[in-house]
C-alpha cells in the first residue's frame, strides 16, 4: 500500500492529487473517469465521475476538501462536489487545445491551468 500523499502508477492512470488534510487521492483516467480514493484503511474507489468527453489530464483536490477539479484533452475544466457527488460546473474551452495541467493556490480562490496551446491561464473560483 502506498504511503499517504504517494501516487500509485497504473496503465490507464493519467493524474492524480491528493489532499493530506482529508486523507483522499483523486485520479484521473484515459477512460474519462474521475475517481475519488480514500487512502486509509487499505484505501478504495468511493466515487466515480463520468462527465469528460475524453481524456483527463489533470485533477486536484480543492484545498477545502469539498472539490475536485479536472482538466482534460476535452479542453474543459470541471468542478466536482464531492458531497452531492456531481459536476457542479464546467469550463468548457478552457483553452484552445488539450489542457494538460491544474493548480490551485493553498489559500486564495484562484487556480491556473496549462495547456498544449503553451499558454497558462489564471482563473478566479467562485
Amino acid at each position: 500500500l502506498p504511503q499517504k500523499g504517494s501516487a500509485v502508477p497504473s496503465k490507464s492512470s493519467s493524474a492524480a492529487s491528493t489532499n493530506s488534510t482529508w486523507d483522499y487521492l483523486a485520479s484521473g483516467s484515459r477512460d474519462r473517469t474521475v475517481r475519488l480514493w480514500t487512502v486509509a484503511n487499505g484505501g478504495s474507489c468511493l466515487m466515480t465521475f463520468r462527465a469528460h468527453e475524453n481524456w483527463v489530464r489533470g485533477v486536484l483536490v480543492h484545498p477545502s476538501g469539498n472539490h475536485i477539479i479536472s482538466c482534460g484533452d476535452d479542453r474543459s475544466i470541471r468542478v466536482y462536489d464531492i458531497k452531492s457527488n456531481r459536476c457542479m460546473r464546467t469550463m468548457e474551452d478552457a483553452h484552445p487545445h488539450f489542457v494538460t495541467s491544474l493548480s490551485m493556490h493553498p489559500t486564495l480562490p484562484i487556480m491556473v491551468s496549462g495547456g498544449v496551446d503553451h499558454t497558462v491561464k489564471c482563473w478566479q473560483l467562485d
